[in-house]
């Protein structure tokens, strides 16, 4: 919880699935003198598994997973070789630069737009294939029955065009500090019109609208989708490396 407090844009994901996705987390902790100093965080989603390691955790690298598709975020630089070398020997990995950009009430600006966006439910079940079909075009491969869980647990808005899905957005989840905001994703046959940046103002003001700051993490060569968050009004506050590691 102190960790939280202290730096809630960092540590928001430990937080939450901690409290909320418990069945699918594991987390390995450094104590030094009664205090927190490092861990390995480990979330198993439905997609990859996510790993987080922050801190003094070089002790704990070797508890890293190696049986599943993972990407790994390294928010400690000094320990980017230590956990590439672990899992390279176990498969194959390619690394790459993120960039951590954050926007909260002072500095967003929302789009004005004439377009309509509406928010997905996983009730709904036009929403439900329309979905589906364009996260088989984005490379997602998930069936019904996780495209209706990823509507109900997470908040995506989705713009339609001749009468199909074409752009949306989500957060992750929503705490009372942060909201993660990811998932941006655009039919190819429907960019350059401005729906990516439609669909991600519309998530960013109910999340700045709670109270909260929006955080998202964009790859570094992402040119394009820089320049729409950055009109939006968000601000880079980190670059960090992410493995990406197949068995």
């Amino acid at each position: 919880m102190k960790l939280y407090i202290n730096d809630p844009l960092t540590h928001v994901y430990l937080m939450y699935d901690a409290i909320y996705e418990l069945d699918r987390t594991e987390v390995f902790f450094e104590v030094l003198e009664g205090g927190i100093v490092g861990y390995l965080f480990i979330w198993r989603g439905p997609r990859a598994t996510c790993i987080h390691v922050w801190g003094g955790a070089e002790n704990l690298v070797e508890n890293t997973p190696y049986d599943d598709k993972a990407i790994v975020t390294v928010h400690n630089r000094e320990l980017l070789d230590t956990v590439a070398s672990f899992l390279k020997s176990k498969g194959g990995i390619s690394v790459k630069e993120y960039l951590d950009m954050v926007v909260d009430e002072k500095s967003f600006k929302p789009y004005p737009s004439m377009e309509t966006v509406v928010r997905l439910s996983a009730e709904d079940s036009r929403y439900v294939e329309e979905f589906l079909r364009l996260a088989g075009i984005a490379g997602w491969r998930i069936n019904r029955e996780v495209a209706k869980e990823f509507l109900a647990k997470r908040r995506y808005y989705g713009l339609f065009k001749d009468g199909r899905l074409v752009s949306i957005a989500c957060a992750f989840f929503c705490m009372q500090e942060v909201w993660p905001i990811g998932n941006v994703f655009t039919h190819p046959e429907y960019r350059g019109r401005g729906y990516a940046k439609i669909v991600t103002s519309a998530i960013t003001k109910d999340a700045i609208q709670s109270g909260a700051k929006a955080l998202l993490h964009v790859a570094e060569d992402n040119t394009p989708a820089i320049r729409v968050y950055k009109a939006l009004g968000y601000k880079t506050i980190a670059r960090k490396p992410w493995i990406f590691y197949n068995p």
